[in-house]
């Protein structure tokens, strides 16, 4: 292919496309597609399970674009939600207006999911593909969220507050802990209530979910109240809520907001909900009882905590994401030496450890560094797997130089995990500092293995970039049951593989400072050979000696089966299956599909896997030479891909498409030159000469 070649089709590449997926929106629907639901069979097809409905209109161009696409999906789908209990519908809101008015459809096209109790939540991904939408319909069929909760029978629990109500509960009146909401409205007694909300769609969506969480808490004796920003304007804006109590913004969307007050506390008791919006009630949850919980400072024995942190985690479920893999924080302090002033520190945690999921604090009345060391050894019991390597053990030196402190102090643990954190409180002055404690926590509070999205993949990747190098991710499939046992084996060998890791990275660090002991210790002797003066060899001794802990590896699992648009999207070209890992080299976005010898990184070889991991990080502890050959993400070329791949996925008639497109852009200019030239000599021929003119301006006079 020539130069001008390429270049041509890089041009006009955008055209293509655009024109290719025009050609495929003319499609006809598939055999068997269903027509679109009218009132009475909408209400008999809730009955039946999970739907994901598109209401639209034939004549809204966005619902034109969508209609090739929700065929698509119906097709590929229709088999799968079968198992599943969900499927894909259509209302024609021209045909069913009063449906539509009924359901408060405000604009085309709306893709919603109902369960048999009615609405739940609107689909709002964009831009709005098969695959995002399939990977919609898988997430939410395994939600319990949408299959537990019969809301027709169901009662909120939520306690209507005025105004009054809710400043005896921040004045410490209440006697249990309260998540309450706050609405833009001034009319809702109970969160059942049937009402308009102006600017606000995801109002009627928060309802069920207020539903849901309000009888959540309520088995765990937290109640819940909402309040009308509408009626009670000083309140809402004193808490920031000010968008609540009146429209600023009539093109934008406004919100529910949440906040826990916390009992018998007339301080520190009121808590925003961090995380912003969700239609899911886990987070809510999540955060109400970790904060209480929290705000308790529990104490816990050794023994409960070797308990808790010793069991084995499965991060896949049969009904989703694992939701037990937790942090524990503890305060450890010696009953000889402590002073009251020492826990006053753990007051002002409160509020920053809640927005940490799943991070709980404690405190007890010891040192836990037999137990971290002890914790260590069970990750070297688990890494001599390979008998022809020699035996690995902990460095002891390395261990207590990284777990010298004073007590009190703060030690970190992850359910799952071998690996343990301790905090260098060595004076007063850090263990009283709650910013420096809170980058501590920040930096090692990471889930062992957290679930990659296409919605989290960047946050990610800008996760503490100093200390962890690696973006690790094992892919999987979370569909059936079939898959989950499979899967969660793959997760605990990329696991093993970290920890072979993390004992040649921890072994280098031990080195490096080494080297800057003895490159200290060289500069504090050339200066006394020198007979330099004495404050600068006492300034030289008071140097101190860097532990970088760098070049950590971040983990994480890619569900394939609801993410089947992931790769496309960030550039990942090739075939990818369960079983294969890929690495990201955060500092620069190339990822890495193939070991040393150019096999498929997978986690079925552990060894193989370390290998990769010490040659991108730490190359000269590396036991075969680098040739590890990365790709960047979203490179220039990853649009020539995705066309290519729409081409491939549309058969013969993609392909003679592009035929057609090629030939036209091949013979374009050069047929477009010939018109211009015809064209231009027409137009000196139409010249009518000096006897024509006279007789033209004759006739016109």
């Amino acid at each position: 292919m020539t130069t001008n070649l390429k270049r041509l089709i890089f041009t006009f590449l955008p055209c293509i496309t655009l024109l290719l997926k025009l050609t495929i929106a003319a499609a006809e629907p598939p055999e068997g597609f269903p027509e679109p639901l009218n009132s009475a069979e909408f209400k008999e097809e809730l009955s039946k399970g999970l739907h994901i409905i598109d209401f639209y209109s034939p004549y809204c161009p966005h619902c034109k674009h969508l209609a090739p696409v929700w065929m698509e999906t119906w097709e590929e789908f229709k088999e799968e939600g079968k198992k599943l209990n969900i499927t894909f519908s259509q209302v024609n809101c021209v045909e069913s207006a009063d449906l539509c008015a009924d359901e408060n459809i405000g604009f085309f096209p709306d893709i919603r999911l109902y369960n048999p109790s009615g609405y739940v939540k609107s689909f709002t991904e964009t831009p709005r593909t098969k695959e995002s939408l399939i990977a919609f319909a898988r997430r939410e069929s395994v939600d319990p969220n949408n299959l537990d909760v019969d809301l027709d029978s169901a009662i909120s629990q939520s306690q209507y507050l005025e105004g009054f109500d809710f400043l005896e509960l921040i004045a410490g009146k209440a006697t249990r802990p309260y998540l309450v909401s706050f609405w833009p409205t001034k009319d809702m007694k109970d969160t059942d209530d049937s009402l308009e909300f102006s600017v606000c769609d995801k109002c009627h969506e928060f309802q069920r979910t207020w539903k849901i969480i309000s009888r959540q808490l309520a088995v765990e004796d937290i109640k819940t109240g909402h309040v009308n920003c509408e009626s009670n304007p000083t309140i809402c804006e004193e808490l920031g809520f000010g968008d609540l109590v009146k429209i600023t913004n009539h093109r934008g969307d406004r919100e529910p907001k949440v906040a826990l007050v916390l009992p018998n506390k007339t301080s520190n008791n009121l808590f925003d909900y961090p995380n912003g919006y969700s239609a899911k009630s886990d987070g809510y949850v999540d955060f109400a009882k970790r904060t209480f919980a929290n705000s308790k400072f529990p104490n816990i024995t050794e023994e409960e905590l070797q308990k808790k942190i010793s069991r084995n985690v499965d991060f896949l479920q049969e009904r989703g994401p694992v939701t037990n893999n937790d942090i524990r924080l503890v305060f450890s302090y010696d009953p000889e030496t402590v002073v009251t002033e020492d826990f006053d520190i753990l007051e002002y945690l409160i509020e920053p450890l809640s927005k940490i999921p799943n991070l709980y604090l404690y405190q007890i009345d010891k040192n836990l560094i037999d137990l971290s060391r002890n914790h260590y050894r069970g990750m070297y019991q688990k890494i001599n797997y390979n008998t022809d390597e020699a035996q690995k053990n902990l460095n002891e030196q390395y261990f207590t130089m990284n777990t010298v402190t004073q007590l009190p102090t703060f030690f970190m643990f992850k359910d799952g995990d071998f690996i343990s954190y301790v905090y260098p409180g060595y004076s007063t002055t850090e263990m009283r500092n709650i910013d420096t404690i809170m980058n501590w926590v920040e930096k090692y509070s990471n889930p062992l293995v957290a679930e990659v999205n296409s919605s989290n993949l960047k946050k990610l990747m800008s996760f503490q970039t100093k200390s962890y190098s690696n973006l690790a991710i094992q892919l999987v499939n979370g569909g059936d049951n079939k898959h989950i046992k499979g899967s969660n084996k793959l997760i605990h060998n990329l696991l093993l593989a970290s920890w072979d890791y993390e004992h040649i990275r921890m072994e280098n660090n031990f080195e490096e400072i080494n080297e800057r002991r003895a490159s200290k210790a060289n500069g504090i002797k050339k200066l006394k050979d020198n007979k330099a003066p004495a404050n600068k060899i006492v300034d030289k001794m008071r140097e101190g000696v860097p532990h970088k802990d760098q070049k950590k590896l971040l983990l994480g699992y890619l569900d394939i089966s609801k993410e089947k648009n992931f790769f496309r999207k960030f550039g990942i070209t090739g075939e990818h299956k369960v079983g294969d890992v890929i690495i990201i080299d955060k500092s620069n976005n190339y990822y890495y599909t193939t070991d040393n010898f150019g096999d498929t990184l997978t986690s079925n070889n552990p060894q193989s896997l370390r290998e990769a991991f010490v040659s991108l990080n730490i190359p000269s502890k590396a036991l075969y030479n680098s040739k590890l050959k990365g790709r960047l993400m979203n490179s220039p070329f990853h649009s020539v891909f995705s066309f290519l791949d729409i081409i491939h996925q549309n058969g013969m008639s993609g392909y003679l498409i592009i035929i057609f497109l090629i030939i036209t852009i091949l013979k374009g200019p050069s047929v477009y030159r010939r018109y211009k030239i015809r064209k231009h000599y027409r137009a000196k021929r139409n010249a009518a000469g000096i006897l024509g003119n006279m007789e033209k301006k004759k006739n016109q006079d």
